[in-house]
């Protein structure tokens, strides 16, 4: 076994805007130690402008985003924890391509009913409408069944539990 197949996991949290993504893995950051890291902070220049001009993003400013990300989440990783990944991930080839890409990886799909999450984007005063939030919804491509899903209604005792029962490096 090499030694980053020894390193512990990377639990990837991903879901829409308003899901609760940056809460859970800043709830388990704080109940376990673990180290989290809020992805969005490394969009790209091109993502950064397309946000300030209320514009989607396109492809290929994903693309170009999700080839530099696995260089990004090893240059967080810390040895003996396991990393807390939060970013939207909106579509599968791109949680396929980093499963691929960094050993021991586990996407957590982070989920909230649509009304909550409606409510959350509607809060952070950045402009969704409902029209947008439609569009996000329309967006994001929903993982199979097998992944792990946690539903964020905001009571954080639901959420670890949810984090004990179904995250294997969880205590």
């Amino acid at each position: 076994m090499t030694a980053i197949e020894q390193e512990p996991p990377v639990l990837f949290l991903f879901g829409l805007s308003g899901a609760g993504k940056s809460y859970v893995g800043d709830l388990i950051s704080v109940h376990t130690g673990w180290p989290v890291y809020h992805a969005d902070i490394d969009i790209t220049p091109q993502m950064r402008q397309a946000l300030a001009d209320a514009r989607p993003f396109t492809d290929a400013m994903r693309d170009d985003y999700f080839a530099r990300l696995p260089g990004y989440i090893q240059a967080h990783r810390q040895a003996g924890l396991p990393l807390i990944v939060t970013q939207g991930a909106y579509k599968r080839r791109h949680r396929n391509e980093l499963k691929t890409r960094i050993p021991g990886l586990e996407p957590i799909w982070v989920d909230a009913p649509p009304e909550l999450i409606i409510q959350r984007l509607e809060q952070r005063g950045q402009g969704i409408r409902a029209a947008s939030a439609a569009a996000l919804f329309s967006d994001f491509e929903a993982p199979a069944d097998t992944h792990i899903r946690i539903v964020n209604d905001g009571d954080k005792n639901r959420v670890l539990q949810q984090c004990r029962a179904c995250i294997t490096a969880f205590p």
